[in-house]
């Protein structure tokens, strides 16, 4: 069975981004969410497609979202929803999949986009380590389930930000991306929730400095083995 990878994070972005991180819109096709999203991916193929096809071996992308001081950096802006779509449809433009992708999110005047080669490092460990495995479809309650019932060992890391890191062990068929953001929703244990906050809205604008990573085992199947790290963090993300 193949254990889960952490891979190191890339130097910072060398291409400073000529338009604004957008979020993923769920809008209709042609409203101004979708537009910006649009652009956003646009400018980062633009900003990576060069160094993609330079880079052999799996790939690394680090992206550094640059806020507004009278942005909230707790709150909201969710870094898992910068990188959905944009991951899936770099791979799909470039041809290349990614083993590991970074995000970061803080108070600045621009945001910048990097790609280097995916390099495994030790164990990150954490305030938290915990290893969950699944069998549920990402799409339904019961992978959510899942996940929540293996770590009920947390409470609420202390403190504002937090780092987390996740690293996937999946089949050669699932597309990881579509993991992400059911699994995070899920960490409610970690993370904690507002006041009256429904089962899966944890606060997950909370995450500062976000790592994904994937392994990929032709024996997994449909199961998903999810490493999980996460520890508390100031404002300032260190390259």
């Amino acid at each position: 069975m193949t254990v889960p990878v952490f891979y190191a994070r890339p130097h910072p972005g060398d291409s400073t981004l000529g338009v604004d991180p957008a979020l993923a819109s769920w809008d209709r096709a042609g409203s101004p969410g979708q537009a910006r999203s649009a652009a956003f991916i646009d400018g980062v193929y633009a900003a990576v497609a060069e160094n993609v096809r330079a880079t052999s071996g799996p790939l690394a992308l680090r992206l550094d979202v640059g806020l507004a001081d009278t942005v909230p950096l707790y709150a909201l802006n969710d870094l898992d929803n910068y990188l959905f779509p944009l991951v899936p449809k770099l791979t799909e433009r470039t041809g290349r999949a990614f083993a590991s992708i970074w995000a970061t999110k803080r108070h600045a005047a621009t945001s910048s986009v990097g790609v280097g080669a995916a390099v495994p490092v030790d164990d990150p460990c954490g305030t938290y380590t915990f290893e969950v495995t699944t069998t549920a479809s990402a799409d339904t309650t019961a992978f959510k389930e899942q996940v929540r019932d293996q770590i009920t060992a947390a409470s609420p890391l202390s403190g504002r930000g937090v780092a987390l890191q996740l690293a996937f062990v999946v089949g050669p068929r699932r597309a990881w991306p579509n993991l992400w953001k059911a699994t995070i929703d899920a960490l409610g244990s970690i993370l904690g929730r507002d006041d009256g906050a429904r089962e899966w809205n944890a606060r997950d604008g909370r995450i500062i400095d976000l790592g994904l990573h994937c392994a990929v085992d032709p024996a997994a199947g449909d199961g998903v083995t999810i490493a999980i790290r996460a520890s508390a963090i100031g404002e300032e993300v260190t390259a």
